[in-house]
């Protein structure tokens, strides 16, 4: 039986994915504006980082014996497996912003994949590269990366079980020039939840009634 993996959000692109054994922080930020950077009693096993804008590379949080991640490439770190995949930031091949990294992390059986700060669709082979994703991260603000409109179009093209909206306006973003959640969510026709966490196994996924939803998180203070 695989470990569960519990998963918070910290507002804008920062994740934390963890087990009883392992924690990964992905895209961590700096102090911008209203968004203040939540304190930790403890440090990531594994930092991924898509890009290094400093809203998504904050590496304050890492320790001597953390991981570091933050090119493409392939990575097997602690037992999990980790697939970087190069992208643009914009929808101009990255002459206006750069390059933007793509994630499939595999952990404990459950494909999760964070698409960093997106700027333009992925074409075919990049989706198929990704293989089955079981939790998809997706910006969904726009102004610095894909819109709403292209956000769903992805969704439809990935298929993943689960969809995790980020990078949108919420109160500690407020300062950024984002567009908030309500246009995806009024787009998007399948199932909504709000959590504050979510604990998953891959065991989840095997049931046939399992349904595809997007889950809203209440972004946590730390």
């Amino acid at each position: 039986m695989t470990n569960k993996v519990t998963i918070k959000y910290y507002s804008q692109a920062f994740f934390i994915l963890q087990d009883k054994n392992t924690k990964i922080f992905i895209d961590p930020y700096s102090q911008i504006g209203d968004l203040i950077p939540p304190k930790f009693s403890f440090s990531p096993d594994i930092l991924v980082i898509t890009h290094e804008h400093p809203d998504h590379s904050n590496r304050e949080y890492a320790k001597d014996n953390t991981f570091e991640i933050s090119h493409p490439g392939e990575y097997d770190v602690k037992e999990v497996i980790i697939q970087g995949f190069n992208t643009f930031h914009d929808k101009f091949n990255g002459t206006e912003r750069g390059f933007n990294t793509i994630y499939s992390i595999n952990f404990n059986g459950i494909n999760f994949v964070h698409l960093g700060d997106l700027g333009t669709t992925l074409n075919k082979s990049q989706i198929e590269a990704l293989g089955v994703v079981d939790v998809l991260f997706i910006p969904v603000g726009g102004h610095y990366t894909i819109d709403y409109k292209d956000a769903i179009e992805i969704v439809n093209s990935i298929n993943p079980n689960i969809i995790v909206p980020m990078h949108y306006k919420t109160d500690k973003t407020d300062s950024l020039p984002l567009e908030r959640i309500d246009k995806f969510l009024e787009e998007y026709e399948g199932i909504k939840e709000e959590v504050v966490s979510l604990d998953l196994n891959s065991s989840d996924f095997d049931t046939e009634d399992f349904e595809q939803k997007v889950i809203i998180f209440n972004p946590s203070n730390g």
